[in-house]
């Protein structure tokens, strides 16, 4: 995902950014007229009682000055190709977390709108926090540690969502698994490679799994279909690519862990079992 702040330093801002969000002809309906607003710490369900309260909140203000940025426009937005995976409710799950990494102190109202086949995510958020005067400026380094931490969020609950993945800075042990063209890529574009796109899938559904055979299965589920080589699953194929399981760090030793977890697991409810059974034995 990308996200992007642009700052409003007039009293007009918040009625001006709050009516095209709400009255713009891109706003998202689905197709028995539902959308969603999410707001947090405002009351009521109308932009003038929105507005009113934005305004009487910053006379809280703790250092006062004619340039004050008294309103930001943050925008999430998600790759086109992605469009057949987003819904709704994907897109305010993901405005209600993006909230919660942003400020939890801030006030918001947050909109999904539909243009040019992106999909993205318009909130207005207030220039201070909520009864504390304290300014919600993101410093360049706060910003970027903000990105990483709303697409990690993306990227764990929807890898399905996976043209929507943008390098916001990735950790050295990933960087050395890509190649210098796709490095070199990565620089020039700012969008994550194929194989960054596969790792994220992978680890997510790795994370989750509880065997080697509920891994593979979530990994259909994201889209990513896998290959057969010397009897055995050796690889997944994503956008017509092939990537081997093991040069991404997936190797045999690492999918015998799954293994081991489920055997630990049934182990683990045979010994319930007994010890329940005892138990009724006992009391019998």
């Amino acid at each position: 995902m990308i996200i992007k702040i642009k700052s409003h330093k007039n009293r007009t801002s918040f009625q001006k950014l709050l009516n095209y969000m709400l009255y713009d002809r891109d706003r998202l309906f689905d197709d028995k007229g539902y959308s969603f607003a999410v707001t947090h710490n405002l009351k009521g369900d109308s932009i003038k009682e929105w507005v009113r309260q934005y305004q009487e909140n910053e006379e809280s203000r703790q250092h006062k000055r004619v340039d004050n940025v008294l309103a930001t426009h943050e925008i999430i937005s998600f790759h086109k190709d992605d469009a057949v995976n987003i819904s709704l409710a994907k897109l305010e799950d993901i405005a209600r977390r993006y909230v919660r990494e942003r400020n939890i102190n801030g006030m918001y109202v947050a909109v999904p709108h539909f243009d040019k086949e992106h999909y993205h995510i318009h909130i207005c958020a207030s220039g201070i926090e909520y009864m504390t005067g304290k300014s919600m400026r993101l410093a360049k380094k706060d910003l970027g540690i903000l990105k990483q931490k709303v697409q990690g969020y993306q990227l764990e609950k929807y890898p399905e969502l996976s043209k929507s993945i943008v390098n916001h800075g990735s950790p050295p042990k990933e960087k050395a698994l890509l190649s210098e063209k796709e490095y070199q890529y990565r620089l020039r574009t700012g969008r994550a490679t194929d194989k960054e796109q596969v790792i994220g899938m992978l680890k997510t559904c790795y994370k989750k799994a509880n065997s080697r055979d509920t891994f593979f299965e979530m990994l259909k589920e994201s889209g990513l279909s896998t290959y057969v080589r010397g009897g055995r699953i050796s690889g997944v194929v994503f956008s017509d690519r092939k990537f081997r399981l093991k040069t991404l760090g997936f190797t045999e030793e690492r999918l015998q862990e799954l293994d081991r977890t489920l055997k630990q697991s049934k182990e683990m409810n045979r010994v319930r079992g007994i010890t329940k059974e005892k138990e009724i034995r006992r009391r019998g």
